[in-house]
């Protein structure tokens, strides 16, 4: 058997399925798209809980956080058009403690998001974040029932629709990281430009103003320092072995 087929042999042995590490007892399960698997993401849900529960099951989308079902789906880029933020959390954290939801899956297309901060609000209530970085990286983390947290990086196979996902762990290089960092703030405006009265100066005029020498800052320059001036009245008895007979009682 040549090298190359032991290795594929032993790469097939650690791929394993993507929902038996993200769907196994963890209930809040959020998915970080940020390569545009949303128009399929009902079906991947729904591929996700049939290979680990058997059968077939469907996944009932939320609208109007009166739905009720095992499995509930959640597609963020639809409902932040139309709901607060406050009711997004509020939903999220009752069907954590509901006890007849199986699994509620959460679908985050990061380039869509008109709140930005909803997706670390949504990852810190999750049990296990998916983030789809590029087409064959994936992460996943998982927060265990024992308080334990796995973060694990993983290489896929892009599948048709309705496909299993299997994926393999690798380690994270720099240049993956590289990648999957966010992309630099901008810096802020020049405050200059954005008004019509002129506020920046010279160098001419800073040359002046450095210069010019303000009436507090000519005391504080002067080397003597401060002096107490004192004028002596003709009752006054300057004798220094006997200060107290100076007082007038």
């Amino acid at each position: 058997m040549s090298f190359a087929r032991r290795n594929n042999n032993r790469q097939s042995k650690t791929a394993e399925m993507l929902s038996s590490l993200a769907f196994n007892q963890q209930k809040v399960i959020v998915v970080n798209d940020k390569i545009g698997f949303e128009p399929h993401s009902k079906r991947l849900v729904e591929q996700w809980i049939t290979e680990q529960r058997g059968g077939t099951f469907e996944a009932c989308e939320v609208e109007s956080f009166k739905e009720s079902s095992p499995f509930l789906m959640m597609s963020i880029s639809k409902l932040e058009r139309r709901v607060e933020p406050r009711q997004l959390f509020g939903f999220v954290a009752q069907c954590k403690q509901n006890s007849a939801i199986t699994h509620l899956c959460i679908w985050v297309s990061e380039n869509k998001l008109k709140r930005s901060f909803l997706l670390p609000y949504l990852e810190h209530m999750a049990d296990t974040v998916i983030t789809f970085e590029d087409n064959q990286h994936v992460a996943l983390l998982v927060k265990k029932s024992s308080g334990s947290v796995s973060n694990k990086y993983y290489t896929f196979e892009t599948p048709p629709p309705s496909k299993t996902i299997y994926v393999t762990e690798v380690i994270r290089t720099a240049q993956t990281r590289e990648t999957s960092a966010p992309a630099p703030v901008e810096s802020p405006p020049n405050p200059a430009t954005l008004g019509t009265f002129k506020i920046d100066l010279k160098d001419e005029e800073i040359k002046a103003k450095n210069a010019l020498t303000l009436p507090f800052e000519f005391f504080k320059s002067t080397p003597e320092g401060g002096k107490i001036l004192y004028h002596p009245d003709a009752e006054d008895d300057l004798d220094e072995e006997d200060p107290d007979n100076d007082l007038l009682i």
